[in-house]
Order: structure tokens, then C-alpha cells, then sequence
């Protein structure tokens, strides 16, 4: 009996010593995931903080997580205490050591699981974040963002345009509409956004030249052939005929860059529009219209011109900077937050046919960011606190917030261009 009870304590510390590798790895993992969940609502707060701040002309300030370690260990001992009460303890040193009754064996195991992680939390307050922050979105940002299935288009140029303007052919400013929620004239500027984006808004990538070289004539181009000879080696570098100063023909140096530009599929726009573009405003990607066409009524049934009465605009599109756009969003954040609140609407073009009416396009228009400020509210998506105020997004809004949050998001990885996070963190947190 006292045989069997030995094995048995000894069992107990067998298989609690093996256990202490699986309850360490679990505890690990389970770290592992939480540290992601939190990074995500950081990402998500420092967003929502930071429209918070604007909406109160305040400084914005972001900071980033570049690098994260984890360590983890596991500790464990081991060990067996026994009571022993000799049958006989006097009469021989077996006797001392043979149980009696009341005799007892107590196994022991003790295990420690310690794991942390350290991360770096960097200041993006630097020269190279905010000249990018600061700086206008270039169309090749516009072309990266339009990439993403999860917006619209019209929740997309509601944040990225700063103005639309139209000039006569002389360069004239007939008309300039403002993004500008508080601006008069915002009405009329969404439902010109709305019908260029019905007239095929996009983005399209195309080559242009870039002169490595002044204009040349014939003569110095063969004074300088070996150093065209080894520049045109490069890709997409070689001569290209231009007309020099003189009126005569020449040659120069070019190097053909690819760059994004803003277009308009003309198919779409000009049975949209109530203007005429140039067609080099037109996408090159897409077939150009018919110039002419046959008159069935012509006695030689040859083409004759369209006509379009229609007059010929310059479009001029100004796109925000990220900064601006933080600005915008701040403004929507203060008209909800008036006495009687006030809200942006915007509509998907794609939910609605494309003979939709007045009527049609009002009840499909959902707002296009909401924010709740003051009490906190039940089961918000996020919430932070600022200066007193608590600001929090409702988890259940029938508005297109998560889609603005997507590509606030989005805007803010393109601008962290190289050499904007700081190879030595600003802080260190252990």
C-alpha cells in the first residue's frame, strides 16, 4: 500500500511538471493576441483623437509603433515531502524507517509563466511626415486609394477635392466651388461632384516625357552621340523630335515617366455633363467618340460635323492635403454637434439606376461621417476623450464612417514616406 502510494505522488509531479509547456504556450499566444487587438484600436483612436482635435483648430499629432519584441518563459520545481512514523525507531535504524500508521507522502510542483513585450512608440512630428502631411495628394495617390473596393467613389472625392473650378478657353475663373461645409455654395458643389462623378471620374495611368537635355539640331546632336548613345541604354530614354526657338526641326533628351492624372471617361461625360472638356481631358484608356457621322438625309451620304451647342469649360480639380482632410472632418464633427445638428449627405452612384431622379437621389443619400459628442453612448465602434469631451462613432450609424475611416487610414500609410519614422524611438515602453 505505502508502495503504491510513492508511485502515485510521484505520477502527480510527472505530469504537472509536463504541463507547465502547454500552459505557457497558451498564456503566449494569448498575448500575442491581445497586443494585436490592442494595436488596431490604437491605429482606430488615434484617427478619431485627431478629428477630435481639429474640430477644435488644435495642433494634430500622431505617433507610430514601428518595432515590437516579445519574450516569454516558463519556470517550474519540482519536489516530494514525506511525514514518516517508524513502526519501531529504537529497536534498529529498519525499524526507524519502516511507515506506520498516520505515515504520509506530499508531492509538490510550482510553476511561474512570465512573458512581456517592449515596443517602441515614435513620434511622427519631423520634417519629412509633415511636408508629405501637408503637402496636396498628387493623382497618384488618388489612383492607390481608388483601388480599394471597400469606398466609394463619392466618399473618396468628398474627402481628397478641395475645389472644382471651371475657366473659359482664355483661362478665365467662371465659377470656383469649395468643399467647404459652411460655405454657401456647398450644395451646388456636391451636385457637381456628383455629376462628374455620373460622367466617369477616374484616374488612369499614362507616360510622359521629361527632357534630359536642352533642344538640339542636327549638328550637336552628332557632337554628342556617345553621351546620347549611353543614356538612351537607360529604359525609356532616347530622342524625341522637337522644334527649336527657330522654327526649325530638332532633337532632345527625354526619359518617359509613368504619372497618374485625372480624367474623364467621355463616353459617360458627355452624356452627363451639361459642358464640353478638351479632349485631352478625356482618358486615353477609353475609345474616343465619333467626330463625325453619316447624315442619312445627305443626297451624297457623306459625314457630316456634330453639332454641339454645348460650351467648352476648363475643369480645374484641387485635391486636399491630408491635413485638410482632418480639418474637413473636424468641421462635420462641430455642425453634428450643434443645438440642432446638421449632417453631410453623399449617395453611391452605383445603388441608383441611371435615370434616377431628384427624389431617388435624397432617399438613397446616407451621411457621410458621424460622430457622437458628449455623454458616452452604449456599444460605440470607438470612443476617446478630449479636453473634456467624450467623442464616440456608434457601432450601428447607417452612414458611410467606416469607409471614411478606411481611407483616412489609407491617406495616412502613403504619407509616411521613408526617413518619417524616426530610426530612434522617441520613447521606450517596457
Amino acid at each position: 500500500m505505502k508502495r503504491i502510494l510513492k508511485i502515485t505522488a510521484l505520477t502527480s509531479i510527472a505530469l504537472l511538471t509536463g504541463c507547465s509547456g502547454m500552459v505557457g504556450t497558451t498564456s503566449f499566444s494569448n498575448m500575442s493576441s491581445a497586443y494585436r487587438d490592442v494595436l488596431e484600436k490604437y491605429g482606430n483612436d488615434n484617427i478619431l483623437l485627431n478629428v477630435a482635435r481639429a474640430s477644435k483648430s488644435m495642433p494634430v499629432s500622431f505617433l507610430d509603433m514601428p518595432s515590437v519584441m516579445g519574450t516569454g518563459n516558463v519556470q517550474s520545481s519540482v519536489g516530494l515531502s514525506a511525514s514518516i512514523y517508524g513502526v519501531n525507531p529504537g529497536s534498529s535504524i529498519g525499524g526507524f524507517f519502516t511507515p506506520a500508521a498516520g505515515s504520509s507522502y506530499a508531492p509538490m510542483a510550482t510553476m511561474s509563466v512570465g512573458n512581456s513585450f517592449n515596443f517602441t512608440q515614435s513620434s511622427l512630428d519631423n520634417s519629412s511626415f509633415m511636408v508629405s502631411f501637408l503637402s496636396d495628394m498628387k493623382p497618384e495617390v488618388i489612383a492607390s486609394l481608388s483601388n480599394s473596393q471597400t469606398a466609394a467613389k463619392t466618399v473618396l472625392y468628398s474627402l481628397a477635392i478641395e475645389s472644382l473650378e471651371a475657366q473659359d478657353e482664355q483661362g478665365k475663373t467662371l465659377v470656383k466651388l469649395d468643399n467647404n461645409p459652411y460655405s454657401p455654395d456647398f450644395p451646388e458643389f456636391q451636385r457637381v461632384l456628383y455629376t462628374l462623378i455620373r460622367g466617369g471620374i477616374s484616374v488612369e495611368q499614362i507616360t510622359s516625357p521629361m527632357p534630359l537635355s536642352a533642344p538640339m539640331n542636327a549638328d550637336e546632336v552628332n557632337k554628342n552621340m556617345l553621351a546620347i548613345a549611353t543614356a538612351s541604354n537607360q529604359p525609356g530614354t532616347g530622342l524625341m523630335p522637337v522644334k527649336l526657338s527657330n522654327g526649325q526641326p530638332g532633337y532632345q533628351l527625354v526619359k518617359m515617366l509613368p504619372q497618374a492624372r485625372i480624367c474623364l471617361i467621355e463616353k459617360m461625360a458627355d452624356n452627363t455633363l451639361t459642358f464640353r472638356v478638351d479632349q485631352s481631358a478625356y482618358c486615353k484608356t477609353t475609345a474616343p467618340a465619333t467626330a463625325v457621322k453619316a447624315d442619312p438625309k445627305s443626297s451624297a451620304g457623306k459625314p457630316v460635323a456634330q453639332t454641339d451647342n454645348r460650351p467648352s469649360r476648363i475643369l480645374v480639380i484641387k485635391l486636399r492635403s491630408v491635413r485638410n482632410v482632418f480639418d474637413f472632418l473636424g468641421a462635420l464633427v462641430n455642425m453634428q454637434s450643434e443645438p440642432t445638428p446638421k449632417y453631410v449627405y453623399v449617395v453611391d452612384p452605383r445603388s441608383l439606376p441611371p435615370d434616377a431622379t431628384e427624389a431617388q437621389v435624397k432617399e438613397a443619400a446616407l451621411p457621410l461621417f458621424v460622430v457622437k459628442k458628449g455623454a458616452p453612448i452604449s456599444d460605440p465602434l470607438m470612443t476617446v476623450r478630449y479636453q473634456g469631451d467624450n467623442y464616440s462613432i456608434p457601432a450601428d450609424s447607417n452612414s458611410f464612417t467606416r469607409q471614411v475611416l478606411v481611407l483616412v487610414s489609407q491617406m495616412l500609410t502613403l504619407t509616411k514616406v521613408p526617413g518619417s519614422i524616426p530610426v530612434s524611438p522617441a520613447v521606450l515602453i517596457k
